[in-house]
């Protein structure tokens, strides 16, 4: 990725006109003394210490690449957002409710306010998605590797990108603007479309009267969702787009593991079979207690078969 630093500012000299707060993206960058530089000459970049080009080269899962591109996110009020990543540190990464800032670990920073005035702000949400997928910032939750998933990269010698282990995101701006008219007049057509089925029976095919359909506009009081909270609750769950990827996502997944991480495969299949085993003991206590009070009911109410 190369990036030039003419259309950044410097943490040292940040102007803003507070009056004319738009909502934006934000990208946060790490230039010291040591980040080479380029100059464009003839659309090639030639390494120039005065110039005003600076590359970063991506993912590095051995972090022996130092990155440039640090931290990519959306806000309301970008000012205010971004004094809170420089002066306050996420201390505990654990917990996500403590999350409130990344520290000064930025040196520039770029804001991008220039969408079209939509009714609804996801529509930063959604590319902020699809930038932290493509350029995968150092700190961002959402471009972050386990050790595992690492471990998986360097045994498969290069047939296994970071990519390939980030959950999937595939929906376009048409996609959340779709989402947005149907949430505004509260059409089950588009759920009905756009979503994949979900069933309310349980296993015993019987819906309990508490049951909602996770998919609907509103909440089991009644009230209308906030269309950030709907499209994150049922569009990113249930639109079929989604749930296609997410499901190829999590089938190659296993594969990886089987492939390239052979002991995690060994113990999975260990858990598993304890698991299975507690879930059959468990299952046939359970049949046993339900065919119990099944004919108690029955000799109580004098029915030859209950309904």
């Amino acid at each position: 990725m190369i990036i030039n630093l003419n259309k950044f500012q410097s943490v040292k000299n940040i102007t803003s006109d507070f009056t004319k707060n738009k909502p934006g993206i934000y990208f946060l960058l790490d230039v010291n003394e040591k980040t080479p530089r380029y100059k464009r000459i003839k659309n090639s970049y030639i390494q120039d210490p005065n110039g005003n080009y600076v590359i970063d080269h991506g993912m590095d899962i051995t972090e022996r690449v130092t990155r440039v591109l640090i931290y990519v996110g959306e806000s309301i009020y970008p000012i205010r957002r971004l004094a809170s990543h420089y002066f306050e540190e996420n201390v505990d990464k654990k917990n996500r409710k403590d999350k409130k800032g990344i520290g000064p670990v930025f040196t520039h920073v770029r804001i991008i306010d220039k969408f079209k005035g939509f009714k609804y702000d996801s529509i930063r949400l959604h590319y902020e998605r699809i930038l932290v997928r493509k350029y995968l910032p150092h700190l961002n939750q959402a471009s972050q590797l386990t050790e595992n998933q690492k471990l998986i990269i360097l045994n498969s010698e290069g047939k296994v990108s970071p990519y390939d282990l980030i959950k999937p995101y595939l929906l376009h701006s048409k996609n959340i603007y779709e989402a947005f008219k149907a949430w505004e007049t509260e059409d089950m057509n588009y759920i009905n479309e756009e979503f994949v089925s979900y069933d309310l029976k349980n296993k015993a095919g019987l819906i309990h009267p508490n049951t909602r359909d996770s998919r609907l506009y509103r909440d089991k009081k009644g009230n209308k969702l906030r269309f950030g909270r709907w499209l994150g609750d049922a569009v990113l769950r249930y639109h079929k787009k989604q749930v296609k990827a997410i499901k190829t996502y999590g089938i190659n997944y296993k594969l990886f593991i089987k492939i390239y991480d052979q002991e995690r495969y060994k113990e999975i299949l260990r858990r598993d079979k304890i698991t299975s085993a507690k879930t059959y003991i468990r299952n046939k206590e359970y049949k046993l207690k339900v065919s119990k009070i099944y004919r108690q009911l029955k000799k109580q109410n004098n029915q030859p078969e209950l309904l």
